[in-house]
């Protein structure tokens, strides 16, 4: 009889050990799951309308036309620049629910993420139908965190990050600060005139020249730095006035570049800002801009620099 119960005992056992190890697999590799996502099956690429509120920055809205971004406030519209929406948005959909610092919505102001406390994030499809809303309340205690929480949930969440940063910004962060966007390669001609004289144009050999203020052989190396920063350039702020205000009404010097389809860019360049910036405008746009003087001068290039660096015999006779 002992035998029997033995044998019955060890043939359950060995059951049991197969079908733990069939359901566990205690010695092959388990897949480890992360915490799961703040918002549940949130999808970038279905956002349309954004809408931020922030105490101290105020209400703005970012809308999606076609396949451009534009940012709404004040009753104004401008284009958007889409790298920081593409950076709210990137980060809405890898919010990770890692900690939960509280359950209790008393303690919901003290972390900031509610009404008039948090910074409001509600983003929207095409058909409005909402595909996230959450605060972003005050960073954590490493300030390398951030207390967040969705709408419509009890819990408190620490998130890794600078989170206020993504998604609290000036109206000018949110703006495209391009002036212009085109192949420095379609340029043929360059021009600046006004307050400073300088025209380069390609020979019948495809080489670039000064023609003025005084005939050479263009440095290549310089050339290719003015007409890169002309046709990407950049502006770091748009000042609100007349053009009378900035002096772009009557502008003291111009930059010209014709490109090959006959077309012509033209930047007017108005009075100083402060020492280190000015006031400037594309000729075909009402948008004005303030670019920092650097770039200013890598448009308007110094005679000296277009100028070949002459080589010099150094052999002892």
């Amino acid at each position: 009889m002992n035998f029997k119960r033995v044998a019955i005992f060890a043939i359950t056992f060995f059951i049991l050990f197969i079908l733990y190890y069939l359901f566990e697999n205690p010695f092959g590799s388990r897949k480890k799951e992360g915490p799961l996502n703040l918002i549940p099956g949130f999808d970038k690429a279905k956002a349309a309308s954004i809408l931020i509120k922030s105490p101290e920055k105020g209400e703005l809205n970012l809308k999606k036309e076609d396949k451009t971004w534009k940012v709404l406030s004040d009753n104004k519209t401008y284009v958007a620049d889409t790298s920081p929406v593409d950076k709210l948005l990137d980060t809405v959909e890898k919010m990770k629910a890692e900690t939960i610092a509280s359950k209790n919505p008393k303690n919901f102001d003290s972390f900031e993420v509610t009404d008039g406390k948090g910074i409001e994030v509600k983003i929207d499809d095409a058909s409005r139908k909402n595909l996230a809303h959450l605060y972003v309340g005050k960073s954590g205690p490493d300030i390398f965190s951030t207390y967040v929480r969705a709408k419509d949930s009890n819990r408190v969440i620490l998130i890794s990050g600078i989170l206020k940063n993504v998604f609290e910004k000036e109206l000018k962060d949110w703006r495209d600060k391009t002036i212009f966007k085109f192949d420095k390669e379609n340029i043929t001609e360059y021009k600046v005139e006004g307050d400073m004289n300088l025209h380069l144009k390609k020979d019948e050999k495809n080489i670039w020249q000064v023609v003025a203020p005084e005939a050479f052989p263009a440095k290549k190396e310089t050339v290719q730095e003015t007409f890169s920063k002309f046709a990407s350039l950049k502006a770091v702020d748009f000042p609100e006035g007349d053009l009378s205000e900035f002096q772009l009404d009557k502008p003291a010097r111009k930059i010209i570049a014709f490109l090959k389809d006959g077309s012509k860019k033209t930047l007017l360049v108005g009075k100083e800002k402060n020492t280190f910036q000015h006031f400037v405008k594309a000729k075909d746009k009402d948008t004005v801009f303030v670019l920092e003087n650097h770039n200013l001068e890598t448009l308007c290039p110094a005679v000296d620099k277009l100028k070949e660096e002459e080589k010099t015999d150094n052999a002892t006779k």
